[in-house]
């Protein structure tokens, strides 16, 4: 319940949307209306949507959504920027609660473990923190299996892929990820996430990694999708 104090500790210490920067109460990541501005994809209900179209010219997937939309200089390359950049990690966890809803009645998804496509150890030892950590640690409570953040791994540091032409992407993330132990993944259904997908690059060479895996499926799931994929 909102209280006086309360009013006089927004007073004192104000908290303010991350998107638009007005007044909000403790505790707010987003107003109303910056939530109601996110261009929701709702691909959830479909799985034939633009980006398991995508990913299927690349790799084998089970299923994929994406929460939102990406497009340049929108709200959700704003939110991103802040979450990979800013350390604005809540945004991950809110992000990652809403999509877990949204997936937990899907008809499309049934996965056993939620896995993190991996930094580099040099990225992440710059950065401190992997942006999708929050989001995926949130997916697979609403999902309510496990989170396993450090079996797939990158080993491989690459460019920016969205300035690279086809050709140039898959030879950068070829052999770029491996998976420590095997049996962890064996027979399972993975749902793999990330924070944003622009050529499906980066998520197809995981997402090959994993199916070297007796048994293994890979469905995909990640905050953001930009409509038009490079060439």
């Amino acid at each position: 319940m909102y209280t006086v104090f309360d009013d006089f500790l927004q007073t004192l210490f104000p908290n303010y949307c991350l998107g638009c920067k007005s007044a909000v109460p403790k505790k707010t990541i987003l107003c109303l209306h910056c939530l109601s501005e996110l261009p929701a994809t709702n691909s959830h209900f479909s799985n034939s949507n633009p980006l398991v179209k995508l990913l299927h010219q690349l790799t084998t997937i089970s299923y994929a959504t994406s929460l939102f939309y990406f497009e340049q200089q929108g709200l959700v390359q704003q939110l991103i920027h802040q979450l990979k950049y800013m350390n604005r990690e809540q945004l991950g966890s809110l992000f990652g609660a809403q999509l877990g809803q949204k997936l937990v009645n899907s008809p499309f998804l049934s996965c056993d473990l939620v896995v993190p496509i991996p930094l580099h150890k040099r990225r992440h030892r710059q950065r401190g923190y992997n942006q999708v950590s929050q989001f995926g640690q949130q997916l697979a409570k609403q999902l309510q299996i496990d989170y396993v953040p450090q079996n797939l791994v990158r080993h491989k540091a690459t460019k920016t892929l969205v300035r690279l032409n086809a050709h140039q992407r898959t030879a950068q993330i070829k052999d770029a990820f491996s998976v420590v132990d095997s049996s962890v993944f064996a027979g399972k259904h993975l749902l793999l996430v990330d924070d944003v997908v622009t050529t499906g690059t980066t998520l197809s060479g995981a997402a090959n990694c994993l199916l070297q895996i007796k048994g293994v499926r890979v469905s995909v799931a990640t905050i953001a999708f930009a409509k038009s994929p490079l060439p």
